[in-house]
């Protein structure tokens, strides 16, 4: 999908629950019915709730924006983002299953070598920021933030309706172009503030993708040490929909995430790029997993066991949602 041109400028959406965490990933949570229990910090009356994965990390519309001047229900670019976004995952989640195979069937007297090394270290700095930049706290800063590029459209000249139908009749034949389309340069801003906040390498400026908020976040975390933390069946992690930061001795940062069930990981600033495995005692899980709920900025965790989120909820029992 990375051709635009493959999806209509103005259009019905054909998914409108467009999903901020991934599937695929979610599936690493799921119990032995294939369901995911969860809670979800912005309902009134917490309970926690029992689910597919596919009616889990999803919100209508998240990624569109509406187009006034069309039929109703019209959106511009409609699905682009969240089909590109399908498309990625192709990678990311077969490089999270090795990544899971990896540290589950490493053993204490193990070496891994410098490409496994640099393996892992490259998915966990592309997967967390991943994770981030999709996340509806990212779409609101991107919105806030459309403004910034209207400005920028009209230095361009790009800032009128017209301007922009001129633009877009240039890039149609005589026969695919509809006269009676209009743009709302506002409305355009906004989808391409939502690019560039998900996809900075849709720019074609260097510099531009360099000092992105997720290229940083990359960079940053490629050069930090890794503890792979890893816990036994039964007695899984919570999931959290963002890591946890944490500002340690020495003015150093951690963050903390889980990636499936088994599989934690904390990443640490110093600089080091060590590796350490560790197995967790069933205490220090109990710890790890009460650290979202002291943070408190969670939205939404997870577990494919209902019971360790009943601190989240308040509320001992679970909901079953429609399938």
């Amino acid at each position: 999908m990375s051709d635009r041109q493959m999806i209509p400028t103005i259009g019905k959406i054909e998914t409108k629950r467009e999903h901020y965490l991934p599937r695929f990933f979610l599936r690493h949570f799921v119990d032995d019915k294939e369901k995911i229990s969860y809670v979800t910090r912005a309902e009134k009356n917490r309970v926690v709730r029992h689910a597919r994965v596919e009616n889990v990390g999803v919100q209508k519309r998240l990624y569109e924006t509406a187009c006034s001047s069309g039929e109703s229900g019209d959106y511009y670019f409609p699905n682009y983002i969240e089909k590109t976004l399908s498309l990625r995952e192709d990678n990311l989640s077969g490089e999270l299953d090795w990544f899971l195979h990896t540290v589950l069937s490493l053993r204490p007297s193990d070496r891994l070598e410098d490409k496994d090394l640099n393996r892992l270290a490259s998915f966990v700095s592309v997967f967390i920021p991943h994770i981030v930049s999709r996340s509806p706290e990212s779409v609101r800063y991107a919105t806030n933030r459309a403004g910034d590029v209207f400005e920028t459209m009209r230095e361009l000249n790009m800032g009128s309706s017209e301007k922009l139908k001129e633009l877009y009749r240039e890039t149609q034949s005589g026969e695919e172009f509809d006269e009676t389309l209009a743009f709302d340069p506002k409305a355009i801003a906004e989808q391409i503030s939502l690019w560039m906040q998900i996809f900075p390498e849709i720019s074609k400026d260097e510099d531009f993708v360099r000092a992105s908020s997720l290229h940083e976040a990359v960079e940053y975390l490629r050069d930090c040490s890794m503890l792979v933390l890893t816990t036994s069946l039964g007695h899984p992690f919570i999931g959290i929909d963002k890591p946890i930061r944490t500002v340690i001795t020495g003015n150093l940062t951690t963050l903390y995430y889980p990636l499936s069930s088994q599989v934690a990981v904390i990443l640490t600033d110093d600089g080091q790029h060590t590796f350490e495995k560790r197995s967790v005692s069933y205490r220090q899980l109990k710890d790890f997993n009460e650290v979202a709920f002291n943070d408190g900025n969670w939205n939404l965790v997870f577990c494919e066991r209902s019971d360790y989120l009943n601190a989240y909820s308040g509320i001992e029992g679970t909901s079953n949602e429609q399938d």
